[in-house]
C-alpha cells in the first residue's frame, strides 16, 4: 500500500499539471461528543426539521420537478416581481413608519412569504431566482441580518448555503463570533468550511452541534476531516448516527438517490460508523467541491478519500458469506478475483449505464485491476434495463435489494466511483481523463465495442418505427438537450448545457434533403416538433419504451447530440456521432467515429472569444459547471449558430458517403488543432473537431 500524506501536504498530478495544496490551519478540539447534551428549542427543532425536508425532497427532486417548476413560476409571476408584491413592501413601509401594531405583523409576513419564495426556487433549481429573493430580504431586513437575529437572518444565510453562495457568506461574516441561531452558526460554519477556513467553521459548527442535532456534527466532523485529524473526525460522525443511525448510509455520488430513511444499517457499520464515514463524507466534500468549480479541492478530498479506503481494505474485507451469495446470482463470478463494487449511481442515469463501457475498456486495457466488477443495480434504481442487460456478459450484476443494502457498506472499501481513479504512483486522476486515456488508446488499437444490442430487439424496434411512418431508408437520431429532465433549464446556473430548439431547424432540412427522416429524442418535457415533414417526435409518441430507446441509439446512421449523459451510452454502442454546442468542466471520453463543435467562452474584460488552449485547462475549465461562477469571472458562454449547427451536419454526412475527407485525414489544420490542446490532448477523447467551425472561428486555435 502506498504511503498516505495528512490533507494538508497532498499533492496530485496527471499530465504536466501538479497540484500542491497550502499548510492546513490547525483547528481546535471539540469538546467530548458520544452524549452530546441537547439544547432544544421549538426555533432549533423547526430549523433542524427543515434541513432535513430538504434532504428528504433532495432525493425526490426528478420526481418532483414539475410541481416545483410551476411553483416557482406562480412565485415569481404573482409576487417576487409582480405589482402584488411591490404593494405589499409598500404597505409594509408604511405601517412601520406610522408605528402600528400591523407594520411588525406585515414585517414578519414579508420576511416569511421571501424566505418561502427562495426555497420554492431552491426546489425548482434555480439558485439566481432564489438569490434574488434573498437580496430583496437582505434590503428590507438589514438590521436583522446584522443583528444575526430573526427569521429574515436566518432565511438570508440559509438560503445563501443552500445556494453555495459561500462566499458572500465569508464576507458577511469572517472571524468568529457568539450566535445565537443554530440556522445562521450552521450555515456560516458550512460556508467557512468550504472556503478553508477551518478553524472559523470549526467555532460555527461547534455552536451548531451543541444543539445535538446529527446535520451539524456531521459538518463539524467534515471539518475536522479536512484537516486531517480522523480521531475527532470519528468522533462527531458516531456522534451524528447516535442521533439517527439511519444515516450512517453509505454515500459515494448524490446520483444515487440514497434514501436513509429505507435503509437497515448493519451492526457492523454501526459499530465502526465513526471510521467508515470518513470515506463517505471525503467524497461528499470531493463532489460538492466539484459543482462548485473548485478543481484542487476536489482532487484533494479524492485523494484523501481513496488513501481512507486503502486504510480501510487493510483492516476489513467483505464477509465470505456476502461473496458466496454475490456468486450464487451470477456466473461469470470468479472466486480467484478481487471484488471491485460499483454503487448504484452506476444505474441512475442512461449516462451513467455508458459509463460501465468506459470503465470495462479501462480495466480491458490494464488501466485498472483485473477484478469482478460487480454492479448494485436494483431494479427500482434501473433506468434503462435493456441497456444494463447488454454489460450482463461482463459485470456480475446484483438485482436483490437485500442484498444490494448488505453490500452498500463494503463501498468503502473496494467500491470504486466515477470522479477519481488511481493514477500513476498512486494519485488521484480524474475518472473522466482515465476514460478519456482508455478511449483514445481503443482507436489506437481498432477495438470493436464491448457490447452489442441482440438481433431480435434491433427487428422489433426497425417494424415499430415503420409502423409508426418511418419509412425512409435511413434515420439520423437527434437529441436537442431542454434540461426540462434535470431541472436545469432556463432560469438555472447550469441552462448553458440546454439548447434552442430553433437553431436545429436548418440541420433538420439539411438531413431530410438527403433522403434520411430525423428521429428526435428525449422526453416529454421538450418542445414538440409536430408537423415538420420527414421528423418523428419520438419523445412525444406512443411508441416510446426503453427498448425502443436503445433501437435508436444503436440503429441510426447518425447520432446528433451534445454533452450530455445519453451521448455517453451511444458511444458504447459505436454509432457514429456529431455533437454540438458541446461544453463540459470534465473531459469527454468520445470515440473515433466522433466530430464535434464547442461552445466558445467569450471574455467580456478582453472581449474577445478565449482559445481551446485557455478553456480545456484547469482551473478555468472547472468553472464551465456553473454559468453563476463564469460570470464572476467575467465570461460568458454562446451556443453555436443555426448556420454552425447546419454546417457540421453537412460535414458528417459528407464524411459517412466519403471517409476521406475527414479532418482526419491530416493537414494544417488537424496539426493547429493538436498543438492548440497540446496542454490537455487527451480532453476529447478520439474525437476531432469540425473544420468549418474551427475557421469561423480562428480565435480557438489561438
Amino acid at each position: 500500500m502506498t504511503k498516505r500524506a495528512p490533507f494538508g501536504s497532498l499533492r496530485h498530478r496527471f499530465g504536466k499539471r501538479q497540484l500542491t495544496s497550502p499548510p492546513t490551519p490547525s483547528v481546535p478540539a471539540a469538546p467530548p461528543l458520544q452524549a452530546p447534551r441537547s439544547r432544544w428549542s421549538p426555533r432549533t427543532w423547526l430549523t433542524a426539521s427543515a434541513f432535513r425536508l430538504y434532504a428528504f425532497l433532495s432525493a425526490r427532486r426528478r420526481q418532483l420537478l414539475p410541481l416545483t417548476t410551476r411553483a416557482a413560476d406562480i412565485v415569481d409571476s404573482r409576487l417576487v416581481v409582480a405589482p402584488a408584491g411591490a404593494r405589499l413592501l409598500r404597505l409594509m413601509n408604511k405601517q412601520l413608519e406610522r408605528g402600528t401594531f400591523i407594520g411588525p405583523v406585515l414585517a414578519l409576513t414579508t420576511s416569511t412569504t421571501l424566505a418561502a419564495a427562495a426555497q420554492v426556487h431552491l426546489a425548482a433549481s434555480r439558485k439566481p431566482s432564489a438569490l434574488r429573493a434573498v437580496r430583496i430580504l437582505n434590503l428590507i431586513f438589514r438590521s436583522n441580518v446584522r443583528a444575526r437575529a430573526g427569521v429574515g437572518a436566518q432565511a438570508y444565510f440559509t438560503t445563501l448555503a443552500l445556494c453555495s453562495a459561500y462566499d458572500r457568506i465569508v464576507r458577511e461574516v469572517p472571524r468568529p463570533e457568539t450566535i445565537d441561531s443554530f440556522a445562521i452558526n450552521f450555515a456560516v460554519g458550512v460556508a467557512h468550511m468550504y472556503r478553508g477556513n477551518l478553524p472559523v467553521a470549526a467555532h460555527f459548527l461547534t455552536a451548531a452541534a451543541a444543539s445535538g442535532d446529527g446535520n451539524a456534527l456531521r459538518k463539524l466532523g467534515a471539518v475536522h476531516a479536512l484537516a486531517g485529524d480522523h480521531v475527532q473526525a470519528a468522533a462527531c460522525f458516531e456522534a451524528s448516527v447516535a442521533r439517527d443511525p439511519r444515516s450512517v448510509m453509505a454515500h459515494q455520488n448524490y446520483a444515487g438517490g440514497y434514501d436513509p430513511s429505507t435503509y437497515t444499517p448493519s451492526a457492523w457499520e454501526l459499530e465502526h460508523a465513526g471510521e467508515l464515514l470518513i470515506y463517505d463524507n471525503l467524497i461528499q466534500l470531493g463532489e460538492n467541491f466539484y459543482h462548485q468549480g473548485r478543481y484542487e479541492d476536489t482532487f484533494r478530498c479524492y485523494q484523501a478519500a481513496l488513501d481512507h479506503q486503502d486504510a480501510l481494505a487493510a483492516k476489513w474485507s467483505i464477509p465470505d458469506a456476502l461473496i458466496q451469495r454475490i456468486a450464487s446470482t451470477s456466473n461469470i463470478f470468479d472466486p480467484a478475483l478481487p471484488v471491485r463494487l460499483l454503487g448504484y449511481e452506476w444505474v441512475t442515469l442512461i449516462g451513467h449505464i455508458g459509463f460501465i463501457d468506459c470503465h470495462l475498456r479501462m480495466a480491458a486495457l490494464g488501466m485498472l485491476p483485473r477484478a469482478n466488477y460487480v454492479l448494485l443495480a436494483p431494479p427500482s434504481k434501473v433506468v434503462n434495463q435493456p441497456f444494463l442487460k447488454l454489460f450482463a456478459p461482463h459485470v456480475t450484476i446484483v438485482e436483490d435489494p437485500a442484498l444490494v443494502d448488505d453490500l452498500l457498506p463494503y463501498q468503502r472499501l473496494v467500491g470504486d466511483q466515477f470522479i477519481a481513479v488511481r493514477g500513476k504512483d498512486g494519485l488521484a486522476e480524474p475518472w473522466a481523463h482515465a476514460a478519456s486515456r482508455a478511449q483514445v488508446a481503443w482507436a489506437e488499437q481498432q477495438r470493436r465495442p464491448i457490447v452489442k444490442v441482440p438481433s431480435e430487439l434491433m427487428e422489433t424496434g426497425a417494424a415499430r418505427l415503420r409502423a409508426a411512418g418511418v419509412t425512409a431508408d435511413w434515420f439520423v437520431a437527434m437529441h436537442i438537450r431542454e434540461g426540462g429532465y434535470h431541472g436545469d433549464g432556463p432560469g438555472t446556473t447550469r441552462q448553458h448545457r440546454s439548447a434552442n430548439v430553433g437553431d436545429y431547424l436548418d440541420a433538420i432540412a439539411a438531413i431530410t434533403a438527403r433522403g434520411g427522416a430525423v428521429v428526435r429524442l428525449g422526453d416529454r418535457s421538450m418542445t414538440p416538433l409536430r408537423g415538420m415533414a420527414g421528423v418523428f417526435d419520438y419523445a412525444h409518441s406512443d411508441i416510446k419504451s426503453a427498448d425502443m430507446d436503445l433501437y435508436l441509439c444503436a440503429a441510426a446512421r447518425l447520432f446528433v447530440g451534445t454533452t450530455s449523459g445519453l451521448t455517453t451510452a451511444v458511444q458504447a454502442l459505436g454509432t457514429p456521432m456529431l455533437l454540438v454546442n458541446c461544453i463540459s468542466n470534465d473531459c469527454q471520453f468520445w470515440h473515433e467515429r466522433t466530430d464535434f463543435t464547442v461552445r466558445p467562452v467569450y471574455d467580456r474584460r478582453t472581449r474577445r472569444y478565449l482559445s481551446l488552449r485557455e478553456t480545456y485547462r484547469q482551473p478555468l475549465q472547472a468553472l464551465l459547471i456553473d454559468t453563476a461562477v463564469l460570470a464572476r469571472h467575467g465570461l460568458d458562454i454562446h451556443p453555436n449558430t443555426a448556420h454552425d449547427i447546419a454546417a457540421a451536419v453537412r460535414y458528417k454526412l459528407d464524411c459517412l458517403d466519403e471517409p476521406g475527407r475527414s479532418l482526419r485525414a491530416g493537414g494544417p489544420l488537424l496539426d493547429r488543432y493538436r498543438a492548440a490542446l497540446s496542454g490537455n490532448p487527451y480532453n476529447f477523447g478520439a474525437a476531432l473537431p469540425v473544420p468549418d467551425f474551427l475557421d469561423r472561428l480562428p480565435e480557438l486555435l489561438g
